[in-house]
């Protein structure tokens, strides 16, 4: 028997599968009345502090609540960030050429209504950049890459609400 043969009784043996232990898709609608993106918009994100929170914060509205944040939301987030640099890459002079930036993110999804913790963890995001001889490239290196770093931590955090919530 060829793969090409195979292929076909593989994929339908992975998608019994996948249905028998109760894999549900994170935003599927079809034969269920839950609805992710409608409850992601309850979520009202509280402040986060410094430049780089407030990046990620508005990234984190921008996928949860795209429309607007509702009047009377249902659940709260709180974010917490730590951030640290450090240098990679060097050279025979011992200067630094490469940085890794991170960002540390501890949250906490919290339902308003009794205050249960719905879910909590911490996410971490991490870009790295170059460090050149001109001070103002680097600085822009470093900025994109914070920026990036925001961006994806606030895709994780988007992530993580959308699993607290569907598994309330």
């Amino acid at each position: 028997m060829t793969l090409r043969a195979i292929a076909p009784i593989l994929a339908l043996v992975a998608l019994t599968t996948l249905s028998a232990c109760g894999f549900r898709p994170l935003y599927a609608t079809a034969g269920d009345d839950y609805q992710t993106a409608a409850n992601m918009a309850q979520v009202k994100v509280a402040l986060i502090n410094d430049r780089v929170g407030q990046l990620t914060r508005n990234a984190l509205l921008e996928t949860l609540t795209p429309r607007g944040q509702s009047s009377n939301p249902l659940y709260d987030l709180s974010v917490t960030l730590t951030e640290s640099t450090s240098e990679q890459g060097f050279t025979k002079d011992n200067e630094a050429t490469i940085a890794d930036y991170l960002i540390d993110a501890d949250y906490q999804l919290v339902r308003r209504s009794d205050s249960k913790v719905l879910r909590n963890g911490t996410v971490r995001a991490r870009t790295s950049y170059n460090i050149v001889d001109s001070d103002f490239a680097s600085i822009e290196a470093e900025d994109a890459a914070r920026r990036d770093a925001a961006r994806n931590l606030a895709q994780q955090l988007a992530n993580q609400v959308a699993i607290g919530l569907r598994s309330q």
